[in-house]
C-alpha cells in the first residue's frame, strides 16, 4: 500500500503550524472551528470518530457537550503525542492511524466528524466507503475541507498573485476546475500535497454510499473575523472552506 501522506511528522511543518494555531488569529481559529460547531448534530450519549483529531481539540469538546465514547484518530505522531498530553477525560482514546487504514477500526460510531483533513485523501471513494460502513445507520457524517474553488487552479508559485486588482476589487484566478487530481504547493513546507475533487465528485460520492445531504455551507466570515484579520473580507468572492452535513441511511424494516 502506498504511505500516506505524513506532512505533521515533518518537523518544519509542525513548527510552524502550531506557531500558527497558537496565535489565535487565524481562519481555523477565527472562521472554520466556529462555523462547523455551528452545524454539529446533538452528541450527548453518542460516540463519535474524529477522524484527522490532530492535538485532539474537537475530541474533547466533543466528551464536554455529553459524548459517550470519542476515538481521535490521526497519523502524525506528533499529534498524538500532543493530544495525550492535553486530554484528562477518560472517554476518549486517542490512536495512531491513518485515514488510509479505516478498515482496521472494527467499532461503529453516532458521527464521525472530520475538520480540514479530506482533502489530504489521494482515494476519496474508498474514504467515504469505509466511513459509510463504520456509522451506524441513521448516523451522521459531518466534515470540512478546503473550497474546490481554492484547490482547483494548478498553482504553485506563491511568489505570484492567485489574482488580480481591478478599482479596488480582487479577481481570482480559477483554472482546472475539473481536473480532480494531485495539487503540490508549498505551504507550511515544501511539496504539501493536496488533492483536489469538484463539487459533484464530493456530493455524488456520499450519495452513492447510501448518504443523504443534510447540509451544505461555504464559510463566509463574522464581522469580528474581518474586524480582526482584514484580509477575510475576500471570502465575499473566494470562500476557504467547504461544510458538508450527510447522514446513511436507516435500515429498512
Amino acid at each position: 500500500m502506498k504511505q500516506p501522506q505524513n506532512v505533521y511528522d515533518n518537523l518544519e511543518f509542525f513548527e510552524k503550524y502550531n506557531e500558527m494555531r497558537q496565535s489565535k488569529l487565524n481562519a481555523n481559529e477565527l472562521i472554520e472551528i466556529p462555523e462547523i460547531k455551528a452545524m454539529l448534530p446533538n452528541v450527548k450519549n453518542k460516540t463519535v470518530l474524529d477522524l484527522g483529531c490532530g492535538a485532539g481539540g474537537m475530541s474533547r469538546f466533543f466528551a464536554e457537550k455529553g459524548a459517550k465514547k470519542v476515538v481521535g484518530l490521526d497519523v502524525s505522531q506528533n499529534m498524538m503525542s500532543l493530544a495525550k498530553q492535553l486530554t484528562t477525560q477518560d472517554n476518549i482514546e486517542f490512536i495512531q492511524l491513518s485515514m488510509e487504514q479505516l478498515s482496521k477500526i472494527k467499532q461503529k460510531f453516532d458521527i464521525v466528524f472530520s475538520s480540514l483533513a479530506f482533502h489530504y485523501i489521494e482515494n476519496f471513494k474508498k474514504l467515504i466507503k469505509e466511513i459509510s460502513n463504520l456509522l451506524n445507520p441513521g448516523g451522521v457524517l459531518l466534515f470540512s475541507q478546503e473550497h474546490p474553488i481554492a484547490t482547483a487552479p494548478i498553482f504553485n508559485d506563491r511568489s505570484a498573485s492567485s489574482y488580480i486588482e481591478v478599482e479596488g476589487k480582487r479577481y481570482y484566478l480559477l483554472s482546472d476546475y475539473n481536473n480532480n487530481s494531485q495539487r503540490v504547493l508549498n505551504w507550511m513546507a515544501d511539496s504539501t500535497i493536496k488533492y483536489h475533487r469538484n463539487f459533484s465528485t464530493i456530493l455524488n460520492t456520499l450519495i452513492e454510499n447510501k448518504f443523504s445531504i443534510l447540509e451544505v455551507k461555504e464559510s463566509q466570515p463574522e464581522k469580528n473575523a474581518v474586524k480582526l484579520v482584514s484580509k477575510y473580507k475576500y471570502q465575499i468572492d473566494r470562500p476557504y472552506f467547504l461544510y458538508i452535513k450527510a447522514q446513511k441511511a436507516e435500515e429498512k424494516k
